[in-house]
């Protein structure tokens, strides 16, 4: 392959995307270079008074079908794709006066725009740009000796350098095209997945990794992580647009734990009642809820998440559902904390953090609460890939099955205490508590492969530091007790009301010590495991 500098004698222009293109265009007409154009980008430049080339004038077929047949043709895609330093196609280019185009600046219908907003199909059947993608491959496979420009962002890096050589060099033309094929690849990826999303009747999954920042370091700083910005999910709402407004920058251990945060913070927020709108705060340690509160009174609800597990909390990740006010501000810069997220923050409130430069501050709505969200995780070889665990708790089928009644707990309390093990890591064991209103993660066991030692030396050695009567706690567990021994445990320990999901054919043995240390229980029929 000839790695020569080329000169640009003419250029096909057909951009959906003006920005950016007087400048460019002026630049090219300053150097004498002929512009063909199509449509609205041939009036675009027209009205610059530059002039430009009709590429009816080139095809010698007129724009038809309503735009959809332009610079589709044998004239202009073999004058992108004829080898210059081959002798048979200079003939055969010379012979069918084929123009020689030397650089080809597009960028493609939006069809991204109308992903996820429900548009309707007429119109984003009308966004899948044909023309384009066939000018961009055609010029990107030629790059030895055709430059491509597929974005407005490559404009100022070409003005600088050819206004500096007055050509294109080799390497440049290479990473010109290598870019504009990541773009095409981009398109066609978001492309089949929203058409599969919306009409496929699969579950395949078309994953864009084009769109990467670098993070400060992995789950240790010896390791380098990147994070990937793809499509999975149709809400609007997503973590990554989350707004950044100060601090440190990110690592990998940071965006998962945000995550986790993130996503508990809103499904207890959105799991409440319309009439009752607590505000929620969660603090998350290695990706573990430490400290859960929903609470009328937001400042009681960020104390009381705080102090759910003090120790835990240092150093922890919190998402709050409400504004951050002054008074909020002053209690956490106190303390140390490495992110907080919210909806909103307050001028009074950003200024005492300014305080905590290394602190992260992030701005973002709450989570929506159906995300049709699907989840990647790696493994060697492989992506594991699933739906997210949004399943309505309206759709968990919760039955009483002990002689004893749930009569002084809350089905707010339930709701609850379900959410706050659904985001504890396997073996989850919850108890919560409702007071005067504000609910609360008391204590929590997590992590664990004996579901007793979740119960025994975590969940209820933190709860015994509280001071609470077991009397007034439900015990949650994400995963049925496959025998009787976890109901002794919580009668010993004086715990009267359980909530798991059932399942295990032991089931019976379990219901059975249950009533016989007088003990209620529900089943839900629905597991919650988070590894």
């Amino acid at each position: 392959m000839k790695q020569e500098n080329r000169k640009i004698k003419k250029a096909l222009i057909s951009v959906s995307d003006k920005t950016g293109l007087e400048k460019l265009v002026r630049f090219l007409h300053e150097f004498k270079v002929e512009i063909i154009s199509t449509g609205g980008t041939q009036k675009f430049i027209e009205s610059l008074n530059i002039p430009v080339t009709a590429v009816e004038s080139v095809t010698k077929n007129p724009e038809a079908f309503g735009g959809r047949m332009k610079s589709i043709s044998f004239q202009i895609g073999s004058g992108l794709l004829y080898r210059r330093y081959h002798e048979t196609d200079l003939k055969e280019a010379s012979d069918m006066n084929i123009p020689e185009i030397d650089l080809v600046v597009c960028n493609l219908y939006p069809f991204e725009k109308y992903v996820g907003i429900n548009a309707n199909e007429d119109t984003l059947i009308e966004n899948i740009d044909i023309g384009g993608p066939l000018m961009l491959r055609a010029a990107a496979k030629n790059y030895e000796s055709v430059a491509v420009l597929s974005s407005p962002t490559d404009y100022e890096t070409f003005i600088e350098k050819y206004n500096i050589h007055q050509n294109t060099n080799f390497l440049d033309r290479r990473t010109w095209a290598i870019q504009t094929f990541q773009r095409i690849a981009s398109y066609d990826i978001a492309i089949a997945d929203e058409l599969n999303h919306r009409f496929g009747d699969d579950q395949k999954n078309f994953l864009d990794f084009n769109k990467q920042h670098t993070l400060r370091y992995g789950e240790n700083p010896h390791q380098k992580a990147t994070l990937a910005y793809v499509s999975n999910t149709n809400s609007q709402t997503k973590l990554t647009d989350a707004k950044f407004l100060q601090g440190k920058e990110l690592s990998y251990n940071n965006w998962l734990d945000m995550d986790a945060a993130w996503r508990c913070m809103s499904d207890v927020y959105h799991s409440q009642s319309q009439s009752l709108k607590n505000k929620v705060t969660v603090v998350v340690k290695h990706s573990n809820p430490c400290g859960l509160v929903a609470d009328q009174d937001s400042f009681s609800s960020l104390e009381k998440a705080w102090m759910g597990d003090s120790i835990s909390s240092f150093g922890g990740i919190i998402a709050c559902s409400y504004k951050i006010e002054l008074e909020h501000a002053e209690f956490l810069t106190q303390r140390f904390i490495e992110v907080l997220i919210a909806p909103e923050f307050s001028a009074e409130a950003l200024t005492i953090f300014e305080k905590k430069k290394n602190v992260r501050i992030m701005q973002s709505p709450i989570r929506d609460f159906t995300q049709n969200e699907t989840m990647l995780r790696s493994i060697s070889g492989g992506l594991l890939i699933q739906n997210e665990d949004e399943l309505s708790l309206a759709q968990e089928k919760e039955e009483l099955v002990t002689k004893r009644t749930f009569d002084l707990i809350s089905s707010e309390l339930k709701r609850f205490g379900v959410l706050a093990c659904k985001f504890l890591k396997s073996n989850g064991i919850a108890l919560v508590a409702e007071n005067n209103g504000s609910y609360e993660l008391l204590a929590a066991g997590m992590g664990q492969p004996n579901r007793l030692d979740s119960l025994r030396l975590l969940a209820h050695s933190r709860l015994k530091a509280k001071s609470i009567s077991p009397k007034q706690i439900v015990l949650i567990s994400d995963a049925f007790f496959p025998f009787a021994d976890s109901v002794e445990v919580c009668a010993e320990l004086g715990i009267e009301y359980i909530i798991q999901p059932g399942g295990s054919i032991k089931d019976k043995e379990v219901i059975e010590c249950c009533d016989k240390n007088n003990i209620a229980m529900i089943l839900t029929r629905v597991r919650h495991f988070r590894h």
